[in-house]
């Protein structure tokens, strides 16, 4: 059975074909505690997540060709100086989720680091059910690179809300727990707070976490912005 999101979109299928050099897959992110980097945007999950169950490119394309997961990511890199003014606009009431100027938007640099990732997600060809992104301006535009038609929900658009508001929590947990069509995925781009609040897990900008929705306890995969290239050569045919 599909999500029922808030707003219904078509949802189109397209895949982009061409010739791909093949990329060294390195494996899931390296796993150590959060701080080693100068942001925790960017940091590896904490050493409490579980291990992955699928590792390296031949795995994780196997089990994302049977279906029945959620390919969760995060939006790409974003402009660190808007934090203060994204924040600043909700206080004073100015913030506005039609209005991407009162957001925190993706940077040059996350918009490339998309395209690159988006590309290769396409020629991997997982066969996906239902496309959903949160309603911020930086999620649906970093969906866009991946997929078409990605159906904009406020159950994945909640943030700081899923853990002050239970109710919230619960309706997000019941989105990402919907289970897809035989043999296929769900996708869902969104925020690493609501992720957290839902699962307890970290994500990394541009990063994507694979879930089982019979169990948000359990960590499928970890798959980087440069990991989809080779989990397109390794696809089974």
């Amino acid at each position: 059975m599909k999500p029922n999101p808030t707003t219904v979109a078509p949802s189109t299928r397209r895949h982009v074909l061409a010739l791909l050099s093949a990329t060294a897959f390195t494996g899931c992110t390296t796993r150590s505690q959060i701080g080693v980097t100068s942001h925790i945007n960017f940091a590896p999950p904490p050493a409490s997540d579980p291990e992955p169950l699928f590792q390296g490119a031949p795995a994780v394309a196997a089990a994302l060709a049977r279906g029945g997961y959620v390919v969760y990511l995060r939006h790409g890199r974003t402009l660190y100086d808007q934090i203060e003014m994204e924040r600043s606009n909700r206080a004073n009431g100015r913030f506005d989720l039609a209005k991407c100027e009162t957001q925190r938007a993706l940077s040059d640099e996350g918009r490339a680091e998309l395209k690159r990732a988006g590309e290769q997600f396409r020629l991997a060809r997982i066969p996906l059910d239902g496309v959903f992104s949160s309603r911020y301006c930086r999620a649906i535009e970093s969906a866009a690179f991946f997929v078409d038609g990605a159906v904009a929900t406020d159950m994945l658009s909640g943030e700081g809300n899923v853990g002050k508001d239970p109710a919230q929590k619960a309706r997000t947990i019941a989105f990402l727990t919907q289970r897809p069509a035989t043999g296929r995925n769900h996708f869902m781009m969104a925020h690493g707070g609501i992720f957290w609040e839902a699962t307890g897990f970290s994500v990394q900008e541009a990063h994507a976490v694979v879930l089982d929705p019979t169990n948000l306890r359990i960590i499928v995969a970890r798959v980087t912005p440069d990991e989809w290239g080779s989990i397109a050569w390794a696809r089974p045919q």
